[in-house]
């Protein structure tokens, strides 16, 4: 098996992390002080709110797990403490051993509630990642989350928003590359996000669709069908639906597998029975995502470790994955070649 030493320093493309569902502990605990922010417990009883805005064992399913997002939204409360999260999302990615990261956040999410603008918001989370790429050096792209369960309008009035800032070649904008549908999905019509889906795709953003996370194969298929992304997010539960897995190659569509998020939310029962290795024999285009990190208490090398453990996945396996990951990135062919040849090329 591969040692930890081995998979740190494993040139790493992540596809599919949360901006807004990473935010580390320290910085909740140092935003919600500086900004008088409530959080329902004594800020210096650490060891509650640990536990409060940790998921550290399998919840009742996605919603709860969705639930517990909201300390981390409330702490979001401006730009400067959506500035700092973007720059901090990029450090860690940059401390897991990532090349190339797809960062995603739902301006909707972070906005509910506040008196911050879609707009301030997206800026914040722009300047954010150039302040860290300057330092760090990585690639790194954003994707503009709708939330299905928060208002189609408030959705719509994001990506108006950011196509404001496309039009005024707000400095880093180009970083905006991707949309994505996300958030719970059995309770509502997919059919009402199609002018979401059209309107980025007029934006010249590419698709990414959270489904089959919770929910079923045919939820998948509807996915590509409706919306024809060029990625599924998890995406998990095609793994023994035939008919899904060859629209999938068909289509020649990547998932962005998550395996311990998958675990935590109760989409699998067990690490040792996630699909993720079914999926990547069978010729399934897939990369390996920590999802929100912070929340679930791991790193992206965890998830190398997981992986590693329970499937026996080689670094071969690894730089195969990563490799293949680059391929599907929404990032420019230039930004995807330079990495090519200075990490997978041999």
């Amino acid at each position: 098996m591969n040692t930890i030493e081995q998979l740190k320093i494993i040139p790493k493309v992540e596809l599919h992390r949360h901006l807004d569902g990473s935010v580390r502990f320290d910085t909740i605990c140092e935003l919600a002080k500086k900004n008088n922010i409530d959080l329902g417990i004594d800020l210096s009883d650490r060891q509650s709110l640990w536990e409060k805005v940790k998921i550290l064992k399998p919840m009742s399913g996605l919603q709860e797990v969705l639930d517990s997002f909201w300390a981390t939204q409330k702490v979001m409360s401006n730009y400067d403490a959506i500035k700092r999260v973007a720059f901090e999302n990029v450090e860690d990615c940059f401390n897991d051993g990532v090349k190339l990261a797809e960062l995603r956040f739902a301006p909707t999410f972070i906005g509910l509630n506040k008196e911050i603008s879609f707009q301030d918001i997206i800026q914040a989370v722009i300047d954010g990642v150039n302040e860290g790429v300057d330092k760090f050096g990585i690639e790194v792209g954003l994707i503009l989350i709708a939330a299905r369960s928060l208002d189609v309008n408030d959705n719509l009035k994001a990506l108006k928003d950011a196509r404001t800032l496309i039009q005024s070649n707000y400095k880093g904008i180009d970083r905006l590359i991707g949309f994505d549908l996300a958030d719970t999905e059995n309770d509502h019509n997919p059919k009402q996000f199609i002018e979401l889906i059209n309107f980025a795709k007029d934006l010249g953003l590419e698709i990414t669709i959270h489904s089959g996370e919770d929910t079923t194969a045919d939820h998948v298929i509807n996915s590509i069908k409706l919306f024809e992304p060029k990625r599924i997010g998890h995406g998990i539960k095609v793994w023994n639906n035939q008919f899904a897995l060859d629209l999938i190659k068909e289509k020649n569509i990547h998932l962005e597998v998550c395996p311990t998020s998958n675990w935590l939310t109760r989409c699998v029962d067990s690490l040792s029975n996630h699909p993720f290795n079914e999926l990547y024999k069978c010729g399934i285009s897939v990369s390996i995502n920590s999802d929100d990190p912070h929340i679930m208490n791991i790193n992206l090398i965890n998830e190398y470790e997981v992986l590693s453990k329970e499937f026996r996945l080689t670094l071969s396996d690894f730089k195969k994955i990563n490799k293949d990951s680059v391929n599907y990135s929404f990032l420019s062919s230039e930004i995807k070649n330079k990495i090519n040849n200075l990490y997978f090329s041999k």
